[in-house]
């Protein structure tokens, strides 16, 4: 009689688990159908039953269920829930049955699942990202980097995706997430994926983090990989001049210049530089001969026009301290043809920034002081139109 009874108890156990795995595999009937409350009420059931809650089929059939619910309109966080589905299905087939038993036994499967799910599930991703949803966005790519790491391809031996590393560090940029985001534009880097771009968004992180620490070695390390990205030098020297490192700055300046000595940008910040220092002959030839090079360029034109303006108003203040008419008279004359060479570099300045107020302004006071009364009304109109 016992042994009856507990062969009795067996059978009701068996198909009290087939009972539940027939649950999954109707979800999946009902998925094919289009039914998916039907499939979502039976597969719930399986996902909380201790006889298919640990069964790797159930989170495929749970995983495609999302995956056709994200299709019909559910929104990003619903296929991002398959993904999740998929990394349980995984990690339940790495454990295989209680006695550890069936080790990998879904590996095929969940593989095949994959192959279909993963180019919608990067679509996903994209979409998100280009609607400016980025966290969802970064949700989607860390779990189609992490999905091509589980063990089942292990023997495939993936390459990192490096599309979705660096997008990855965008979105969590946008996002606000700058550690994440420094995470993944340093993996970028590393994988040598995007070159320049990576190192300059790096760049730009650590300013939106006001990380100073951390900019010079960065763009160094760019310099050294991509020498040729006139950006990164450029960005670099910009940075020492910001920070009045003008040592550092003028040595890269001088190596960018051996390398591309038609450079107009490198030859107006050299002249910045010795602007700076108040070596102003050495700076004046720097802007001329970055104007020999691009004659519209309108940062060495102004500088040029401000540094004969200050001289001549260094030259007047110096002559009205001068007691002997004779000498002031003569000093007065050399301070207004400086103040004369000022004047068509600040008009050649306005003709290429029409609306620039400190432009205006210098015009204004040059053409007074030579007594220009039409081309001074006519600056003094523009500067009362830009009120």
């Amino acid at each position: 009689m016992k042994r009856i009874l507990f062969l009795f108890m067996a059978v009701l156990v068996v198909a009290t688990s087939c009972a539940q795995k027939g649950k999954v595999t109707a979800a999946s009937a009902f998925i094919d159908n289009g039914d998916l409350a039907a499939a979502e009420e039976r597969i719930n059931d399986a996902l909380e039953h201790d006889k298919t809650k640990a069964w790797p089929r159930t989170y495929i059939v749970a995983a495609n269920l999302a995956t056709e619910q994200f299709k019909q309109g559910a929104g990003t966080p619903k296929i991002i829930e398959a993904a999740d589905h998929y990394f349980k299905a995984a990690e339940l087939d790495q454990q295989g049955d209680e006695k550890g038993r069936g080790i990998g036994r879904a590996a095929k499967e969940i593989k095949v699942a994959l192959t279909f799910f993963m180019p919608e599930f990067q679509n996903a991703g994209i979409e998100a990202f280009n609607a400016d949803d980025f966290e969802n966005a970064l949700a989607v790519f860390e779990r189609v980097i992490n999905l091509n790491k589980l063990p089942l391809y292990e023997e495939d031996n993936l390459p990192v995706d490096s599309v979705f590393v660096y997008y990855s560090g965008l979105a969590a940029n946008r996002s606000q997430q700058f550690d994440k985001a420094e995470k993944y534009f340093e993996e970028t880097i590393e994988l040598g994926f995007a070159e320049g771009d990576a190192i300059l968004l790096m760049h730009e992180l650590y300013v939106e983090k006001g990380d100073s620490s951390k900019m010079a070695s960065n763009l160094r390390r760019g310099f050294e990989l991509y020498p040729d990205d006139d950006r990164i030098l450029t960005t670099l020297i910009n940075h020492y001049l910001s920070t009045e490192q003008n040592e550092e700055a003028l040595n890269y300046l001088n190596a960018a210049l051996e390398k591309d000595p038609t450079n107009a940008s490198f030859y107006n910040a050299r002249g910045v530089l010795f602007d700076l220092s108040k070596e102003y002959e050495k700076a004046e030839a720097e802007y001329k001969k970055a104007l020999e090079y691009r004659e519209d360029y309108f940062e060495p034109t102004l500088n040029l026009g401000v540094i004969y303006y200050n001289r001549a108003a260094e030259e007047m203040n110096a002559a009205n301290d001068l007691s002997d008419n004779r000498a002031y008279e003569a000093a007065r004359k050399k301070a207004e043809e400086t103040f004369r060479q000022s004047m068509p570099f600040m008009e050649r300045a306005h003709e290429l920034r029409p609306d620039d107020v400190m432009v205006l302004e210098t015009l204004k006071n040059l053409y007074y002081r030579f007594e220009m009364t039409d081309k001074y009304n006519e600056v003094d109109s523009i500067l009362k139109g830009l009120e």
